[in-house]
C-alpha cells in the first residue's frame, strides 16, 4: 500500500483534474454499488473484487476527451440504442477477464447504472434519472448565487450541467460517509487490475473502431492508450479521497472544468472554486436524505437485469 500511494501522489496532480464527461454516478459511487453486488453474491476473493471495480469505472475511460475520435468511441459506448457494452463479456476468456466485464457491463447507460443515474431513477427522479432530477433542484437554489459569482447569466441548460458536476461529487463524498475506505479501494481496483484487461478491450472493440481510427492496429493503440491513462486518473481520484482536504481538491478540479466549460479566461479557476465548494456542500445537503435509497435500489435493480441478460457470476 505504501508504494500503491506513493505512485498516487506523484500520478494525482497530472490527471485526476482533467474534465469528465458524463454525467451519471461518479467513480465511488460505481464502485460502491458493484461491492454490493460481489456481497450479495457470497463472493470471498479480493482479486475478483478489485477487477469488477475496475471494470465497473472502465466505461468511462473515454469520457475526458472530447475530440475525434475519443468522443465517438465515448458516444458508442454509451448508445441506448444498441447493446455495443456486452463485447467485453462476450470477448471475454479468463476468470479475470470475466470479472473485469461483469463489472464493466454492469455500468451500461441502457440498463445498467448509469441508466438509473441519468436515463430514469428507480426511487427518485423516474423518467429522468436521479442525477439529472437533483441537478434541475439544485440550479433553481443556486442560480442567483452562481450568477453573482460569475457575473452573467446563465442559461438553465448550462446551469444544469454545471449542477450535474456538483451532484456527481457530492453523492460521492456521501458514499464516503458510508465507508471511509472507499478511496483506497479505488486506488487498489486501478493499482491491482489484470493484466489482461488491455488485450481483451482490444479485443473487443478494436475491429469497430478500427473505421474512424484509421486501421485496427490505431485503434488498438488508442485503446492501450486510453486505458493506461484512465487507470492512472482512478488512482489519483481515490487518493484524493482519502485527504483531509479532498473537497479542497475536488472543488479545485471542478473550477478547472467549469473554466474551461464556461469559456473563461485562463487564471479564473481561483476565483471559481468557492463557489464550487459551495456546489457540492449544496448537493450532499440535498442528496443526503433519499441517496442511499435511490443505490441499494440501484443495486437490485441492475442485478436483476444482468440476470435477465445471462451475465450471471
Amino acid at each position: 500500500m505504501k508504494k500503491l500511494t506513493v505512485m498516487c501522489i506523484t500520478l494525482l496532480f497530472s490527471v485526476f483534474l482533467l474534465a469528465q464527461a458524463a454525467f451519471s454516478w461518479d467513480w465511488a459511487t460505481h464502485a460502491y454499488i458493484e461491492e454490493h453486488f460481489y456481497k450479495m453474491q457470497g463472493q470471498a476473493d479480493e482479486g475478483v473484487l478489485q477487477n469488477r471495480i475496475y471494470g465497473a469505472t472502465a466505461f468511462d475511460l473515454f469520457n475526458d476527451n472530447f475530440t475525434l475520435p475519443y468522443f465517438a468511441f465515448f458516444t458508442y459506448l454509451h448508445d441506448t440504442t444498441h447493446d455495443n457494452f456486452l463485447k467485453p463479456w462476450e470477448n471475454a476468456v479468463t476468470g479475470s477477464e470475466r470479472a473485469f466485464a461483469y463489472g464493466f457491463v454492469g455500468h451500461n447507460n441502457t440498463w445498467g447504472m448509469d441508466s438509473t443515474a441519468h436515463i430514469s431513477g428507480v426511487t427518485f427522479g423516474r423518467g429522468e434519472g436521479y442525477v439529472i432530477a437533483k441537478a434541475r433542484e439544485l440550479a433553481v437554489m443556486l442560480k442567483p448565487a452562481l450568477e453573482s459569482q460569475l457575473g452573467r447569466t446563465l442559461p438553465d441548460d448550462v446551469l444544469v450541467n454545471i449542477c450535474h458536476y456538483f451532484v456527481e461529487s457530492g453523492v460521492d463524498f456521501l458514499v464516503r460517509g458510508l465507508d471511509p475506505s472507499i478511496g483506497n479501494k479505488l486506488m487498489a481496483a486501478a493499482f491491482h487490475r489484470s493484466d489482461e484487461v488491455p488485450a481483451l478491450l482490444v479485443r473487443a472493440y478494436a475491429a469497430d473502431f478500427s473505421a474512424l481510427a484509421g486501421s485496427p492496429e490505431n485503434a488498438a493503440q488508442i485503446i492501450a492508450t486510453a486505458e493506461s491513462k484512465f487507470r492512472a486518473t482512478l488512482m489519483g481520484y481515490g487518493w484524493a479521497l482519502t485527504q483531509d482536504d479532498a473537497l479542497d481538491l475536488f472543488a479545485e478540479g471542478l473550477a478547472k472544468i467549469g473554466v474551461s466549460y464556461l469559456g473563461l479566461p485562463a487564471g479564473s479557476e481561483a476565483a471559481l472554486v468557492p463557489a464550487t465548494k459551495q456546489g457540492i456542500g449544496a448537493a450532499m445537503i440535498l442528496c443526503a436524505p433519499d441517496f442511499e435509497r435511490e443505490l441499494r435500489a440501484t443495486t437490485g435493480w441492475v442485478n436483476g437485469k444482468l440476470s435477465s441478460a445471462g451475465i450471471t457470476w
